[in-house]
């Protein structure tokens, strides 16, 4: 069996790496902060102490790191060494990003799957991530068991690299815009007087219902503002969605106002915070003094 790279293990890059050892795969490891894998180490994985010396060791690697710069620095390392290998990148960037590193890889004679993932921290650690796949068939083919070794919903949805980027900005189009309606609901649920917890049941079993408002609206209740994805990390994905939408010529109202509120969100609150802090806009907006 191969032997895997992993680049970034935050708390979604480090459950996949534990996902894919536990399938058997060899690892080699790397993140700016040996810590954060050093549990990994002491259950069979290897360290690498350079991005160069993770690029001599493997043929495959899976990056998850944040944004654009993150990648091309990354990327430019691993390729001082790295020769005619995979590299996967699990991250979310715009669909012009993505191919600029398709060609990068492609001047080192690797090959590039473009696969953004959707699931949240809790997906990664159950191995239940929806995988967006762009790259040639017989690319795919030849990664598929890796990919499905920390994702159960893999889906090729091209063979181009940035269609993956392309969908999964439709994704945080949905998202971001789905937060800010949930919260809009919330803020005026409270204001109606209305039982939270019948209101959420409710809209739960009726046609207004989506995944977000399902999924976040208990936290909201609760008032559990636990960080699962960020203020700053929705602002960039919304942004994304919405840079993409202007580049072909599609119109985003809905999406470029939710940019606007999370861009507010994180000027007025730590942006690490949880994306629902979102709703603290709208509470204060309507005088609502909630802890």
């Amino acid at each position: 069996m191969k032997k895997i790279g992993m680049i970034g293990l935050g708390a979604m890059g480090h459950s996949v790496a534990e996902n894919v050892m536990a399938k058997g795969f060899q690892m080699v490891l790397f993140d700016i902060r040996p810590e954060a894998y050093a549990d990994l180490v002491e259950k069979g994985a290897e360290g690498a102490a350079t991005l160069q010396e993770l690029g001599q060791k493997v043929d495959t690697v899976l990056m998850m790191v944040n944004t654009y710069p993150q990648c091309c620095s990354v990327m430019g390392s691993l390729l001082e060494t790295m020769r005619d290998g995979v590299i996967i990148n699990l991250g979310t960037i715009a669909m012009d990003e993505a191919q600029a590193l398709d060609k990068l890889a492609a001047e080192k004679n690797c090959k590039m799957i473009d696969c953004p993932v959707s699931g949240g921290t809790s997906g990664a650690k159950a191995g239940t991530l929806t995988l967006m796949a762009a790259c040639a068939d017989d690319v795919f083919e030849a990664n598929k068991e890796l990919l499905e070794s920390f994702g159960s919903n893999l889906k090729h949805v091209g063979t181009e690299a940035g269609q993956g980027q392309a969908i999964k900005a439709i994704n945080q189009l949905l998202v971001g815009v789905h937060m800010c309606a949930t919260a809009e609901a919330f803020t005026l649920a409270t204001k109606c007087g209305l039982d939270l917890q019948l209101m959420y049941e409710t809209i739960c079993t009726s046609a207004g219902r989506s995944e977000i408002f399902r999924n976040r609206g208990q936290y909201l209740i609760d008032r559990n503002f636990n960080t699962r994805s960020t203020l700053q990390i929705q602002l960039k994905d919304t942004g994304i969605a919405c840079k993409t939408a202007e580049a072909v010529g599609a119109p985003t109202f809905l999406a470029n106002t939710a940019k606007e509120l999370f861009k507010l969100a994180v000027r007025k609150y730590p942006p690490t915070d949880d994306s629902l802090e979102v709703v603290r806009l709208y509470e204060e907006l309507a005088d609502l003094d909630l802890q």
